[in-house]
């Protein structure tokens, strides 16, 4: 589904702060509850917003007839310093999570970026399959071209992985399609764009939690230590009944784009 490019504009959390909000409001139906417990999460999202980095944050705002704004998709990126870019296989274990702290450490210790990590793009619900993420992940090139970064990567959370629990993250990865292209759409996505895949990132984000806000956030009970498909999950659920507490570690993939 093609999108008139004069309907919609991208701008800048940096250019629109009073925009900041819709980030929030657009990413709760998309995301699972669980990834708000994510204690990289919970410390360092909203610097995102803050003077630094606030202009690697962006909206596609769409402006109808009558002069009205509605925010219609949301991509979020941080720059960071990347001691070995000339080697992919350094990306970090610990994926979104490792991307985000060290980009908030990097501008809290004056170090010099040279690379810039994807982190989220949300496109409404009634826009999906148009071209607006390709759009926002072009926009991401330019901005690392802007501000003199070398590389872009992306660690990536596939989208239809929780519709097959009972296979492998690695095996799921390796799925195509009839014309060879990556079975996922969203890392099909990334792939039509040029991005190579690099390495899983098997610890991408991490929550750990108490079962009560498990049960809390899936609707789940937990009546035995194991492991749980949750729902919207690409990895099981470990819970500890002893503890009383449940462990989720999302894998993703990082992949690298070219600049």
């Amino acid at each position: 589904m093609a999108v008139a490019e004069d309907q919609f504009a991208i701008v800048s959390a940096e250019q629109r702060p009073d925009l900041v909000p819709a980030f929030a409001a657009l990413a709760a139906p998309v995301w699972p509850a669980f990834i708000d417990g994510d204690t990289v999460v919970i410390d360092h999202w909203d610097r995102l917003f803050e003077a630094a980095l606030s202009r690697f944050q962006f909206v596609v705002l769409r402006t109808a007839p009558s002069g009205a704004e509605q925010v219609v998709a949301t991509s979020n990126s941080i720059p960071f310093a990347w001691a070995q870019p000339e080697d992919d296989s350094s990306l970090p274990d610990a994926g979104w999570d490792a991307a985000l702290a060290a980009g908030v450490d990097a501008i809290a210790s004056g170090a010099k970026p040279n690379a810039l990590s994807a982190l989220s793009i949300v496109v409404a619900p009634e826009l999906r399959g148009s071209d607006l993420a390709e759009r926002l992940l072009r926009n991401m090139k330019a901005c690392a071209n802007l501000n003199g970064l070398g590389a872009l990567v992306a660690p990536v959370r596939p989208t239809r992985k929780p519709a097959y629990p009972l296979t492998s993250f690695e095996d799921y990865l390796s799925w195509t399609t009839h014309d060879g292209a990556p079975f996922d759409p969203w890392v099909r996505k990334h792939w039509q764009l040029g991005a190579r895949i690099v390495k899983v990132a098997p610890r991408s984000m991490t929550v750990v939690a108490p079962l009560s806000q498990w049960t809390e956030w899936t609707g789940l009970r937990f009546p035995v230590s194991g492991r749980y498909h949750l729902p919207g999950g690409l990895a099981p659920l470990v819970a500890d009944r002893l503890a009383g507490t449940g462990l989720y570690e999302e894998p993703n993939v990082w992949m690298r784009h070219p600049l």
